[in-house]
This record gives structure tokens, sequence and C-alpha cells, in this order.
């Protein structure tokens, strides 16, 4: 059994406090209706838990075969096969490099020509000014996700990017 700390409110407290006392005069109204001598063990529940949701499921670690139930068959549990590991076409070999450059230096020689902050646009029309060669499909994101961690360039302001000084 896994106990589960609960922070309670008084007004989380109340409610159910007053959820207890309205399933109590329930329950009297059907002894009343039914009678003393009739069972209903196994429809209704005597207690209401208020410590915390209820877990479903087995428990983690646990194989679906202990998990079952004495009388029930193992359900039967899909293998997780792991993700494929992403590899690099160029894995072993050398990167082919931009006929204009690495893109770091073409980024410095854009900003410094601006003199002041530049955006990811500002900063790839100046790139395409240079006529730098982009090796990727979709060079905007790429600009966009490289320039945060360049060295050299820090952030200013919203989408805004300017040279260390």
């Amino acid at each position: 059994m896994q106990l589960v700390m609960v922070t309670l409110t008084t007004s989380t407290l109340r409610r159910a406090l007053d959820l207890q006392e309205r399933i109590e005069s329930l329950q009297g109204e059907l002894t009343r209706l039914l009678g003393k001598n009739v069972s209903l063990t196994g429809f209704v529940s005597e207690t209401v838990s208020v410590t915390g949701p209820r877990r479903r499921g087995r428990k983690p670690g646990r194989s679906a075969k202990k998990a079952a139930k004495p009388g029930r068959p193992a359900k039967k549990v899909a293998k997780r096969g792991r993700r494929k590991k992403r590899t690099s076409p160029f894995k072993g070999q050398k990167r082919p490099s931009s006929p204009s450059g690495p893109l770091a230096p073409a980024v410095h020689k854009v900003m410094k020509r601006a003199g002041g902050p530049l955006n990811v646009n500002a900063v790839l029309q100046g790139l395409k000014q240079d006529k730098y060669v982009w090796k990727v499909s979709e060079p905007k994101k790429n600009l966009a996700a490289r320039i945060y961690t360049m060295p050299g360039v820090k952030k200013v302001g919203p989408g805004m990017f300017a040279l260390k000084k």
C-alpha cells in the first residue's frame, strides 16, 4: 500500500464532510426502503476515502503476470521497443562545409555591418546578401535555433540579438 501526501484546504475538507454526511443519509434512506435484513455487500461500499486519488492498474515495475488477480488470465503486455537512435549520415566522416564558410563568422559579419541589434529575419537577409549557402531545407528555423547558442552573440530583447562586447 502506498501512502499519498495530500494538502487539504478547509474548503476541501468541508466538502468532503458534506459528502460523507450525504452518503450516510442516503444509506439510511436505503435501509428504510429495503429493510434492515437486506445486505448490499458488493454493491455499495461502506466507506469513502478522501486521502487522494485512486491509482489504477498495476504498480510500476510489476509484471502483468504478477499483477493479475487470481482466477483471471494475465493481460498480454505489448513489448515496448526502444526507439531507434538517430545517427548522423556523416558518422565517421568529415561533415561537408558550406562553400561560403561556417555560420557563426558569417552571422558575426552581418551583425558587425548592421552596428546594432537584429532579429532573425534581418540576420537571414544579411546572410542572403553575402550569398551564404545553406545545406538545410529551412534556413530560418535552423538560424533561429542556432543563434541562441552561438558564441559571441547575446540576446538583448525578445527576438533581438547583438554581438557581445
